[in-house]
């Protein structure tokens, strides 16, 4: 099975503890990641949503203004660049993210999304599925070429039959 790194988004929305609550808002908005990772230097430290900005600002009336720590979520669950798909669906499944950093030596490299890790396990099962087809089709032609020969081989060597 592939590695995270060679699934990862690289393009990663990143913030710093002390930015505001307006600038996720705001890098959100011009991002399709859904998400921005909150990094001190460049170890992420929090995951902010989309959600999580609806969830603040409109139900528990949060200042825009606030920093970002006060709705990140912490601490961050990071998949390594080097796990292989196995680990990062062992992963989805405990924690139960949306959203994962992706870390090489504790510095923030990629995010990769649930949705991504389920679809290239699915590609990739689909991938054994054609594989397993293909070598029972060409078992099946061996046996039917065998069936067939059989019969002539019998006639040249008796002692076969």
């Amino acid at each position: 099975m592939p590695k995270i790194s060679k699934i990862m988004d690289t393009h990663i929305p990143t913030l710093k503890k002390e930015a505001r609550i307006s600038d996720v808002a705001t890098l959100l908005a011009d991002n399709p990641q859904g998400c921005v990772i909150v990094v001190e230097g460049k170890k992420p430290i929090g995951v902010i949503t989309e959600s999580d900005i609806v969830r603040n600002l409109i139900s528990k009336k949060i200042d825009p203004k606030e920093k970002v720590t006060e709705i990140m979520s912490s601490p961050v669950t990071a998949i390594s660049h080097n796990s292989k798909l196995e680990k990062a669906n062992k992963i989805i499944n405990t924690k139960h993210f949306r959203r994962y950093p992706v870390v090489e030596n504790e510095k923030l490299v990629g995010v990769i999304t649930e949705n991504v890790i389920v679809s290239a396990i699915n590609d990739n099962i689909q991938f054994h599925r054609n594989i397993q087809n293909a070598v029972l089709v060409i078992f099946v032609i061996f046996e039917l070429f065998i069936f067939v020969l059989y019969r002539y081989l019998i006639e040249f060597f008796p002692f076969l039959g």
